[in-house]
């Protein structure tokens, strides 16, 4: 019986030996591995965490959430300044005015690279989303707004969100102001 084990172990290696091809290959465990089949793609599909069907947040595409989170964060931004700026900068003048929406830009720009950071996006794609989603709620504050205006009442008070749902507070005429100052400008 030992015999006949150390015969079939010998054909093996002289099979083997004849054949040079087969030192790359793995037959059952024998010669040696010096390359595989598995590319590149599937091993990153094999390692890839399965997920779950409660996972549904965390599935959505990183610049879909890049883009909420610029929304969110301006919207912070006003919420604060609205609420906290408002006490400080009173007025009409057009320095009060400035002043209070540059405070809201900059909470608006601290809470997005606070919440970036923390969160992880660094991609340039994930940048472009957050600056849309933050340019949304600069721009189309009234557009959101107008979705959900009884949202706005609350966090805000009436008279913001009816001077907001105002048909002077579209992002449509916040495009055009805007153009007429870069055209002033240049």
């Amino acid at each position: 019986m030992m015999n006949r084990n150390l015969d079939a172990f010998d054909a093996r290696i002289q099979r083997i030996a004849k054949d040079e091809k087969a030192r790359g290959r793995l037959i059952v465990g024998e010669g040696e591995v010096r390359e595989t089949q598995v590319n590149l793609s599937q091993l990153k599909r094999a390692a890839a965490p399965k997920r779950e069907s409660g996972e549904l947040i965390l599935a959505a595409p990183k610049w879909a959430m890049a883009f909420l989170l610029g929304a969110v964060a301006m919207l912070a931004g006003r919420l604060l300044g609205f609420h906290v700026l408002g006490q400080f900068i009173v007025g009409t003048d057009m320095t009060m005015v400035i002043m209070r929406h540059a405070g809201e830009l900059a909470i608006g720009v601290v809470a997005l690279v606070t919440a970036a950071t923390f969160i992880g996006f660094r991609g340039g794609m994930a940048k472009t989303a957050m600056l849309a989603g933050f340019a949304l709620m600069v721009l189309g504050e009234s557009d959101v707004a107008g979705h959900a205006p009884f949202l706005w009442e609350s966090m805000f008070s009436p008279e913001y969100a009816a001077r907001v749902l105002s048909p002077a507070g579209g992002m449509e005429n916040n495009l055009r102001a805007l153009a007429g100052v870069l055209q002033s400008s240049i």
